[in-house]
């Protein structure tokens, strides 16, 4: 794998990342991360303007940044869910992980809350298998980034997208190991923009 990634986020992080690059080990911990845990990366530019701005807004408007990063990881430590035969292989692990752990917590089976859930997968996954880097699209009815719609037009929205089977696609990159992830620079500063 070898290709160009955007991380958007907002300039109270700008330091940090200027000064250690953008590393997984010092990402905030969440047990909600659709991929596991990692640095998130879009592929697709607009989308992390979107994010960027978005996490400006909660944090006091601080300013929109986005890092652009050459993500290089050797074809076995990359699982790309877009690929049918590498998610078939990934959920017959998960459905083998959840018989295991059945078979040895009798009585005792831990509770996955469905929100938690796919990050333990992900992450057990990638330590299971040696992945650092996972890919997958996810499929949305409505996104940030796209028109802004009355409720009576979302509603409307949904029924034909259901109708269709098609949705709004975003590619997202999760990188767990700094090594996997080259040459970051910024691209864009709010701050900067300004005049």
């Amino acid at each position: 794998m070898n290709e160009n990634g955007y991380h958007g986020t907002c300039s109270k992080y700008r330091y940090n990342i200027e000064k250690d690059g953008l590393d997984p080990q010092k990402c905030k911990y969440r047990e909600d991360h659709w991929l596991g845990q990692g640095v998130y990366f879009f592929d697709d530019y607009d989308k992390a303007m979107w994010w960027a701005t978005t996490i400006s807004s909660q944090n006091d408007n601080c300013g929109a940044i986005i890092f652009k990063s050459i993500i290089e990881a050797p074809d076995e430590e990359v699982l790309n869910l877009d690929d049918n035969k590498q998610l078939d292989n990934f959920m017959t692990e998960s459905l083998k992980l959840i018989e295991d752990v059945k078979i040895n917590c009798p009585g005792k089976m831990p509770i996955f809350e469905d929100s938690k859930f796919r990050a333990v997968l992900f992450d057990y996954y990638k330590q299971q298998n040696g992945i650092s880097v996972i890919i997958g699209t996810f499929c949305k009815e409505f996104a940030g980034y796209t028109t802004k719609r009355s409720e009576s037009d979302k509603a409307m929205q949904r029924k034909i997208m259901n109708i269709i089977g098609i949705k709004f696609r975003e590619r997202q990159i999760c990188v767990s190991k700094k090594e996997c992830i080259k040459l970051t620079k910024l691209v864009y500063n709010e701050e900067e923009e300004v005049i």
